[in-house]
């Protein structure tokens, strides 16, 4: 074994077909990696849930839930509010978008088991830091923040929150009013969770569990959770087939945008490497015949 190695280093430093074919060697080496990677990439992804955010015509009914409910992949559905949140922590405030959504959705979304009792709102990490970037307009004590950051992934805050409400017109003419317009702002105690978002959700990420009675009155929009990404489409065609339109559009064509990318490495990557072999077995062809004939 050793004296073959040695020939071949030997053989290396005289040919320079050696020479190209150690190249060509390294080179598919690289490429075969590179494809391996984003195949495992590409695999993870893929059973990574998917979320989208829907608008419809009008309040959103039962029936409306259940077609979604119906559809392959599907594990959660719930209508959807967004209000303006202001989150007060030792007399500093800032107003954070929240999504209110049903219990049953947030547990599914955040694989938890929401707690009864204390009113609590859940965050992700892009979301907590935003909400921190508010804070530190308002405060000039950056150890305050520091302390704030959570350190392993997940923290749990007791604040003080307003949330704005609706009500019936008073007058009877159907239309809504702002509760802060009708009484006095009020803040209320909570808990703040911070969920840990293993990097896959860039965009911010606050809500919390709303009563299905008022969802029902007030939601015009709605959330599907499916189990798994899919890389044909079929979801978006689905959806937009049920007369939906995607909110977060532009998050989900990021992600095909990306897809779309990883296989195009795969592709070049899996020709790369076909034409490096094949160059390698030429060139070790070519070497052969030089050999035998000295």
């Amino acid at each position: 074994m050793n004296n073959r190695f040695r020939s071949f280093l030997r053989l290396r430093k005289q040919s320079d077909t050696v020479k190209m074919i150690c190249l060509f060697v390294l080179a598919a080496t690289a490429f075969f990696i590179s494809v391996i990677y984003h195949v495992w990439d590409i695999c993870r992804f893929v059973n990574t849930p998917a979320e989208y955010v829907l608008t419809g015509e009008g309040t959103v009914s039962q029936k409306r839930l259940d077609e979604l409910i119906q559809m392959g992949d599907v594990a959660a559905v719930s209508r959807q509010m967004e209000v303006p949140v202001t989150v007060m922590y030792q007399g500093m405030s800032t107003t954070v978008n929240c999504s209110l959504l049903s219990q049953g959705y947030i547990e599914k979304l955040l694989a938890i088991k929401l707690a009864t009792g204390t009113k609590r709102i859940y965050m992700n990490e892009t979301a907590f830091s935003e909400m921190l970037q508010g804070f530190s307009e308002e405060n000039e004590d950056l150890t305050v923040m520091e302390n704030l950051k959570p350190s392993d992934g997940s923290t749990e805050l007791d604040i003080r929150y307003s949330m704005e409400e609706t009500m019936a017109d008073p007058a009877g003419d159907g239309v809504a009013v702002s509760m802060e317009a009708a009484t006095a702002e009020r803040y209320k105690s909570a808990r703040l969770n911070v969920v840990k978002d293993d990097g896959q959700e860039e965009k911010a990420l606050t809500c919390t569990a709303e009563t299905e009675g008022r969802l029902l009155k007030e939601a015009c929009s709605l959330r599907v959770l499916f189990d798994r990404h899919d890389l044909d489409g079929l979801h978006v065609e689905q959806l937009g087939k049920l007369g939906y339109t995607i909110e977060n559009e532009e998050a989900v064509v990021a992600e095909e945008n990306e897809i779309g990318t990883k296989l195009l490495h795969i592709q070049y990557g899996l020709l790369a490497f076909g034409m490096c072999l094949i160059a390698i077995f030429a060139l070790k062809h070519a070497a052969q015949k030089g050999w035998d004939r000295s």
